[in-house]
């Protein structure tokens, strides 16, 4: 499976490749604005899921009792994983930017891949995973979890099982609550921002979590 990508920002030579990764429903011009929260040493790469659903696209499907169809999701993570590998190359880190079916897809790569050439990962509004490894693979890679407390797509309860997994497997969590539904507020950005922005320079760090809002320690 390849996957259709637009470049959101480019340069000759990367420092560091970032993907988008859209919700469910959405296509690869939905993040698009997002590219502006990274360098310019960035080679940042909106990607389309690859089911159609809708108007847009999904990571995969549903089972009609709302869980995920387990064999598309891992196609699609074994798509992003094969990407990874053609445009980072091994030479560069790779951080994967997730919204909603987006931010699982994002969590579910770097699981994957152990963590192989991850710089690090930001999944917002997303589900947990659905199949969850018996053994520690995001060791140490920093993770921002994000979730807003009213949101009736993903209630606040799974996104705490998504952090409560994450940190399970190793990963080191930032986790934000926000006072919104299902979707990116300005408050959130400015926290991703400055994550985003101490990736380089933190080597390592106890697991973050505020009670509420959006404020950065």
């Amino acid at each position: 499976m390849e996957l259709i990508s637009r470049v959101a920002l480019n340069v000759e030579r990367p420092l560091r490749l970032v993907l988008l990764l859209h919700g469910r429903g959405a296509d690869e011009e939905d993040l698009m604005p997002l590219a502006a929260l990274f360098a310019r040493h960035d080679l940042v790469l909106s990607v389309r899921a690859p089911y159609a659903f809708g108007p847009g696209y999904a990571w995969y499907g549903l089972t009609p009792d709302g869980k995920a169809q387990g064999q598309e999701l891992r196609e699609s993570v074994r798509a992003l994983s094969q990407l990874i590998d053609q445009k980072a190359a091994g030479t560069i880190p790779t951080l994967l930017v997730g919204f909603s079916q987006g931010g699982l897809a994002a969590a579910m790569t770097a699981s994957e891949r152990e963590g192989r050439g991850i710089q690090g990962v930001v999944s917002l509004s997303a589900p947990p995973m659905p199949e969850v490894p018996s053994h520690p693979t995001l060791t140490d890679v920093p993770i921002f979890v994000g979730h807003g407390t009213e949101d009736p797509v993903v209630p606040l309860s799974r996104g705490e099982l998504t952090r409560d997994i994450l940190v399970r497997l190793g990963a080191r969590v930032t986790f934000r609550r926000y006072p919104m539904g299902h979707m990116i507020s300005e408050a959130e950005l400015d926290d991703i921002r400055r994550w985003v922005s101490r990736l380089s320079a933190v080597e390592s760090g106890p697991n973050e979590t505020t009670p509420d809002s959006g404020e950065a320690e």
